[in-house]
């Protein structure tokens, strides 16, 4: 390579560079800003007469104010929802996606066509139905209309994700055992099972940072009344105790104090599960 050669080949990499800094710090700015301004008095987060960026005081007791015995209990309500759905999700997932995968029964293609298209199906169609069951149940008001779903199927995705996956895993393992008398549950929990380990981190993310921000079907299910208070997940909860304008708590600071608190966790686990994430997603995908 001639040196004009290497002064263009640094010159546009330096570029790119330059762009991919500009691009991250353009989408940090909003988190940079809530930090900011997390941190603030909460006259001087107001704004007024001026919006400032930059603190004369740092007030790092809000984080401490916001985080009550109100914001705990929420925090309880979620993780409860995050518990029981990453069992009800992994379960049943697996288990449809062994049953299309290994078994033999008639119509599987149909029933799998079947399944698959549900992707397809938006979720508005089935709210009005989905609550209606759900309300002629009495279990609206609490959190059994956002776990019960998640023991039914996990989701098309994660079955069809699972399901590839399956299909790559060699059948003379399930043969190999059959000879040694294991039962169809022992290579299901056994073997198949401890070999979905990559596609079953992929779910367990998702489900944790769907739980964590869910918000409509728990505003459709559990809203703000006396009795259903007890049970609103953060997301929701967080929404209710900011919406009267004019209380203390409504200051900007706490409310940004909040949404630290809020996006932090998740922030977190997206950092240190990244490469799970994208490695379940590619090897569902190329499996089979």
């Amino acid at each position: 390579m001639t040196d004009k050669a290497k002064v263009k080949k640094n010159v546009r990499v330096s570029l790119i560079y330059v762009l991919l800094v500009v691009l991250a710090a353009f989408f940090l700015f909003p988190v940079v800003f809530m930090l900011l301004k997390s941190v603030m008095s909460p006259q001087e987060s107001i704004g007024t007469p001026y919006v400032r960026f930059i603190p004369t005081e740092w007030h790092f007791e809000n984080f401490a104010k916001v985080f009550d015995a109100e914001i705990l209990r929420m925090f309880g309500n979620t993780i409860t929802l995050i518990v029981f759905n990453v069992i009800g999700t992994i379960l049943s997932a697996c288990c449809c996606a062994y049953g299309f995968a290994r078994g033999k029964f008639k119509s599987k293609g149909f029933w799998f066509a079947v399944m698959l298209s549900t992707i397809m199906l938006p979720a508005m169609v089935t709210q009005v139905p989905l609550y209606v069951l759900f309300s002629q149940m009495k279990m609206t008001g609490t959190l059994l209309p956002l776990i019960v779903p998640s023991f039914f199927g996990g989701g098309a995705l994660n079955i069809f994700l699972t399901y590839q996956f399956v299909r790559g895993i060699s059948k003379e393992l399930d043969e190999a055992a059959v000879i040694d008398g294991a039962s169809r549950f022992y290579i299901f929990t056994r073997i198949i099972l401890p070999l979905l380990k990559p596609i079953i981190i992929y779910m367990l993310i998702n489900v944790i940072i769907n739980c964590w921000r869910e918000f409509d079907s728990a505003l459709i299910y559990i809203g703000n009344t006396e009795k259903s208070k007890k049970w609103q997940p953060l997301a929701l909860g967080i929404y209710f105790k900011f919406l009267i304008s004019g209380s203390e708590d409504s200051y900007p600071c706490y409310q940004m104090a909040t949404g630290a608190l809020m996006t932090a966790p998740m922030a977190v686990l997206f950092l240190i599960f990244q490469g799970q994430l994208i490695d379940g997603i590619q090897m569902g995908a190329v499996k089979g």
